[in-house]
């Protein structure tokens, strides 16, 4: 399939639809990130509080990157 096909059918995706797509290819394109399994594993291996953030905080972050 072509990426024009690609990007016709995205568009008649419902909005739910089309979040759960765009966050799998931002999920593809992290696991080609050079160590990002390293930095997944640091970052939930670390029980450190001072590096936890509330629900809050990350709901606005999400909301604040489009998600």
């Amino acid at each position: 399939m072509k990426l024009d096909e690609l990007q016709r059918e995205a568009e008649r995706l419902d909005s739910d639809e089309q979040r759960k797509l765009i966050g799998f290819l931002v999920a593809m394109e992290l696991r080609r990130t050079e160590g990002y399994r390293e930095e997944l594993t640091r970052r939930l291996d670390d029980r450190s509080p001072e590096s936890w953030i509330s629900l809050g905080e990350a709901t606005r972050r999400l909301q604040a990157d489009g998600v």
